[in-house]
């Protein structure tokens, strides 16, 4: 059975926890990690309607991530610290032959995301990066219809992720751009992954953003493609009330499918019908995935550390395109 450490209990990181518990064997949880010792016994209620209870286990506990990695014998670890230091933790664990599974954004650099990746080659370890999205089972839904053509091509896109600004972090070290990379980074780059997964990376994008409340804190941007229309917006600063939503509207030749929080609709010409999937936890569908590519020492395919880099520089060329007005090539 592979021993797991987690590092990081804010709300993430306590959603990664209870998940472990229902491997059924592939892996145990045997120790965890957070600066903040209040956070073993907490409650942490995030976005997504995520609550995460308290600590419930008899799991060895630290305050420091180089203690834990140096004392115990670990498999793999979660990383669910904040973004500034994702290379961080993740090229400690990679020193110490430990396998990453580290939540996203990837890093707020190419340099820190070339650097990781680096670590996991030289070490010969997997790390992978939770772009949870590529698991969603409606974005499935989606790329399946995509890949096979069932209802022509696509000939526009849009996808969205609205939020109220993140109250519950940390130091509130999501309201630092510096360390969370705004919403640009860390609520957007869910859909910037997706249309990368489900596109191919984009010719040029064009991008504006607000800074009201914290810089980057809204974002809306357009994909360059040829023959199709790709956009997608992200939204921090609405109102402390408004439920979380995500939702994405594509039109394809002959269908136009539609997904918010309440399902997957398809409208055809003569007909509207929902598309039942799966009921399944994409956060555990994610872990699960990881922990049978590390169990059994084969390569990631649904969500190579490669593909997080590629939503990393698209993502900063949204960001040049916001400081600079312009239209950004990324070929």
């Amino acid at each position: 059975m592979l021993k797991c450490g987690i590092i990081g209990l804010g709300g993430l990181g306590k959603a990664h926890l209870r998940n472990v518990k229902l491997l059924e064997g592939a892996a145990e949880l045997t120790a965890v990690c957070d600066v903040n010792e209040a956070a073993f016994d907490s409650v942490t209620a995030i976005n997504m309607n995520i609550n995460a209870s308290a600590v419930d286990g008899a799991y060895r506990r630290y305050t420091d991530a180089l203690a834990m990695l140096t004392e115990e014998s670990l498999d793999f670890i979660i990383s669910a610290v904040p973004t500034y230091l994702h290379r961080e933790i993740a090229g400690l664990a990679l020193d110490r032959g430990v396998h990453v599974l580290s939540e996203k954004p990837m890093a707020l650099t190419l340099e820190d995301c070339r650097g990781m990746i680096g670590k996991a080659k030289a070490a010969g370890k997997q790390l992978m990066i939770g772009q949870c999205l590529r698991y969603w089972p409606e974005y499935r839904e989606l790329k399946a219809m995509i890949e096979s053509g069932r209802y022509g091509k696509v000939i526009c896109a849009e996808f969205a992720r609205l939020s109220a600004l993140p109250r519950w972090s940390w130091q509130n070290w999501y309201w630092d751009w510096e360390k969370s990379g705004g919403a640009l980074f860390d609520l957007h780059i869910h859909d910037v992954d997706m249309i990368n997964w489900l596109f191919g990376k984009p010719e040029w994008v064009s991008a504006v953003a607000s800074h009201t409340d914290v810089k980057f804190d809204s974002v809306a941007a357009l994909y360059g493609y040829e023959g199709k229309f790709v956009s997608a917006r992200a939204y921090w600063g609405l109102a402390a009330s408004f439920p979380f939503e995500m939702s994405f509207l594509v039109r394809f030749e002959n269908a136009t499918v539609r997904m918010e929080n309440a399902g997957l609709i398809i409208y055809t010409e003569d007909r509207i019908f929902k598309v039942e999937t799966p009921q399944e936890d994409a956060y555990y569908s994610e872990l699960a995935d990881f922990v049978r590519c590390v169990a059994e020492n084969r390569a990631i395919e649904t969500n190579p550390p490669e593909d997080s880099m590629a939503a990393i520089e698209i993502a900063t060329a949204e960001k040049e395109s916001i400081l600079g007005g312009k239209v950004v090539s990324l070929v």
